[in-house]
């Protein structure tokens, strides 16, 4: 016969925080274009590293391509971001046009 064991009460991984944490709290109150605005700043900075990378190692002026790979793949990220934040932010648009008063 088979013997269930009851599953006891685990430990919780990360403590509940009564307040938000300090960079939440920081962003909370500058204005969504504000914070929009920021990161467009720090994709287009990334775009621009990689790209000055990808020259670098094209004309040999550099050796280190894992460095080149780590920029790329950050500037990749940063661009996916961008367009899923716009994509959703245009849903979100919409659906607010949609409702009903």
């Amino acid at each position: 016969m088979i013997q269930i064991v009851p599953v006891s009460q685990t430990a919780p991984l990360f403590e509940k925080q009564g307040a938000a944490s300090t960079e939440t709290q920081g962003l909370a109150g500058l204005p969504f274009a504000d914070i929009l605005q920021e990161s467009m700043e720090q994709m287009w900075e990334t775009q621009r590293i990689s790209n000055q990378d990808a020259y670098d190692l094209a004309m040999g002026n550099t050796d280190d391509i894992a460095s080149v790979m780590i920029h790329s793949a950050q500037a990749t990220a940063a661009m996916e971001l961008t367009v899923q934040l716009a994509s959703r932010a245009v849903s979100a648009y919409k659906e607010i046009l949609q409702m009903q008063i």
